[in-house]
């Protein structure tokens, strides 16, 4: 946790362009939420960052992001539990939700995570170094 977010705990992390898509990494691993928004940020999408489930939820409901990145596990709250959330905010919001897991890795947990909580895309830990890159294209396909 950064001293911004201890200090001012609803600053985000990074000024966000308007005319960018935008992401919202959900991650309380710092070192890879750093990768993350480095990749991003290469790839032309504004990032904003979460560590936790309940400042997920504040974020996605506040800026609205055009896709999201959530951890299976994290403090507070399952990552799972955090798409079902985002997918009642609002009838007219619909980001691509994306799962990055290291332990439900069987086609079982991924059939259940889009059936029941709304998962668009599935990825597993570690992240291949063109992981992030297939899922943007992925959540720019399915946006057309």
């Amino acid at each position: 946790m950064s001293v911004a977010e201890i200090a001012v705990p609803n600053t985000q992390y990074f000024p966000v362009d308007a005319t960018l898509p935008t992401v919202l990494i959900v991650e309380d691993e710092r070192k890879l939420r750093w990768s993350l928004i480095e990749q991003f940020r290469e790839l032309q999408i504004a990032p904003f960052t979460a560590s936790s489930g309940y400042e997920a939820l504040r974020i996605a409901a506040e800026s609205r992001p055009d896709l999201i990145l959530l951890d299976g596990l994290l403090p507070e709250m399952h990552g799972f539990e955090i798409a079902r959330f985002i997918r009642h905010i609002d009838a007219d919001y619909h980001p691509h939700i994306a799962i990055m897991t290291a332990i439900y890795k069987h086609t079982r947990y991924q059939n259940e995570a889009k059936l029941q909580y709304g998962i668009d895309d599935y990825l597993i830990k570690p992240l291949a170094p063109h992981a992030v890159a297939g899922l943007v294209r992925r959540a720019q396909a399915a946006s057309k």
